[in-house]
């Protein structure tokens, strides 16, 4: 018993010893391994599509709702990881809230994490889209319907605010880190309005310089002993260049007849790999295909389904939906809605795993580190941009704006109450005192 005992004692030191040498990175990654494990499908997708029912405010605010689900109740990831999924996203095509979600899913549980989160979070404003798709169809234009989600957008603003307070709160140590936040806050509100969207890529990449030259420990890069690393998927890799490659070919290659179900699904995957900034950039890009080039819809059709994507949960992007419904029915918008979420998403999980073989680096962390106050800067300005949206025509639209805003900020910082509690509260107040 005393052998054992002693042995069992001889094998717990040498496990802390262990853990605290350079065979620290294979404990975390064991540790990584069992967390995995530990989070069920069923729970991804259900928590997943809650946040798909209340993101409603275009990608910050999903990203928001992710965050507060995830990273604040649950603490399954850390606001570090997210951090670097939203850096990520930035970088790469594609709808960026759809594009973190799979990110979050993937370090969850993998691939099958990545899809169930992918699918839960897209598939309540498919549903609601498809239904609006239906009546736009029948009778029109339904204006009562952006009234119903009127209150959400001050509430909404109030939850990003919180996300990146408590970002800003984990991540942001000294005065450098502070003057960062601030200037992409002033950097964004100085650029154009016209060019803002199309800047968020190379913020990233400044602030990413940035963070080499004032982050980086060279002292300790000089001494560093070399860690072992994961190899870097370089056929993965490949694969994914070339499928954007032909998806991008697909979608300049002429076709007899326009309103096919394979015209849909190459038009919307090959325009999916070259968005580059936000759902809004690539508007004009789509509105050229589907009005002028194939000739879908009219030109007020299409502004009345981009307009209906904006009072929608989720990504903007699902006005491809609407597109597809009127082309082609429930058939058309289901594969519309596969086509322009799925390359973009299967590109965000490969570029994560090569992240991998780059993040344990000194040099990549200092990188990480100026990227993370860029992107927190990011998200206070985007809070921002949104609480400009509210109803301000009126004081009878102004109070119930600053009442919402202001107690669901209140509520969330001071008592940490749930956004799932929040945003259904703020949209039911907002219906019964606003004009």
């Amino acid at each position: 018993m005393h052998e054992v005992a002693e042995t069992s004692a001889i094998t717990s030191h040498s496990t802390l010893f262990l853990a605290t040498q350079e065979t620290q990175p294979q404990a975390i990654l064991i540790e990584d391994m069992e967390q995995t494990k530990a989070v069920s499908l069923s729970y991804i997708f259900i928590t997943f599509l809650k946040a798909g029912c209340l993101g409603f405010g275009g990608f910050m605010s999903l990203i928001s709702v992710v965050e507060s689900m995830i990273v604040k109740k649950r603490q399954l990831l850390t606001a570090e990881e997210m951090l670097d999924g939203i850096s990520l996203a930035s970088l790469l095509p594609g709808p960026q809230a759809v594009n973190v979600v799979a990110y979050t899913g993937n370090k969850l549980k993998g691939t099958s994490g990545a899809i169930a989160a992918s699918i839960a979070v897209v598939l309540p404003s498919f549903l609601l889209m498809t239904l609006l798709s239906y009546l736009y169809g029948k009778y029109g234009d339904i204006p009562e319907v952006k009234r119903f989600f009127s209150g959400f957008v001050p509430a909404v603003a109030a939850v990003i605010i919180s996300v990146a307070y408590r970002m800003a709160k984990q991540n942001v140590k000294g005065r450098i880190e502070v003057v960062l936040v601030l200037l992409a806050i002033a950097g964004l509100i100085l650029i154009p309005k016209e060019f803002r969207l199309y800047i968020t890529f190379l913020l990233v990449i400044l602030f990413g310089l940035i963070g080499y030259f004032f982050f980086l420990d060279r002292k300790a890069l000089s001494m560093a002993p070399k860690i072992a690393r994961p190899k870097f998927p370089i056929i993965t890799t490949g694969s994914a260049l070339l499928m954007v490659a032909l998806l991008i070919i697909g979608l300049y290659l002429p076709v007899n007849d326009p309103k096919t179900l394979f015209n849909l699904v190459k038009t919307f995957s090959g325009l999916s790999v070259m968005l580059f900034g936000g759902g809004y950039v690539i508007i004009p890009i789509m509105q050229h295909h589907v009005v002028e080039v194939f000739q879908w819809l009219t030109h007020q059709a299409f502004k009345d389904g981009i307009a209906f994507s904006q009072v929608m949960p989720g990504p903007i992007l699902i006005a491809s939906a609407f597109i597809g419904f009127q082309v082609k029915g429930f058939i058309g918008a289901l594969l519309s809605t596969i086509a322009i979420f799925t390359p973009p998403a299967i590109l965000m999980v490969i570029a994560s795993k090569a992240m991998e073989y780059f993040k344990k680096s000194i040099t990549a962390k200092a990188i990480m580190r100026g990227i993370r106050c860029g992107v927190i800067g990011m998200i206070f300005f985007a809070a921002w941009e949104l609480a400009k949206m509210a109803d301000y025509s009126s004081v009878s639209a102004i109070w119930p704006s600053l009442l919402i805003f202001s107690a669901a900020l209140f509520a969330l910082i001071k008592y940490n109450v749930d956004v799932v509690y929040i945003i259904p509260t703020a949209g039911l107040i907002g219906y019964f005192l606003y004009p």
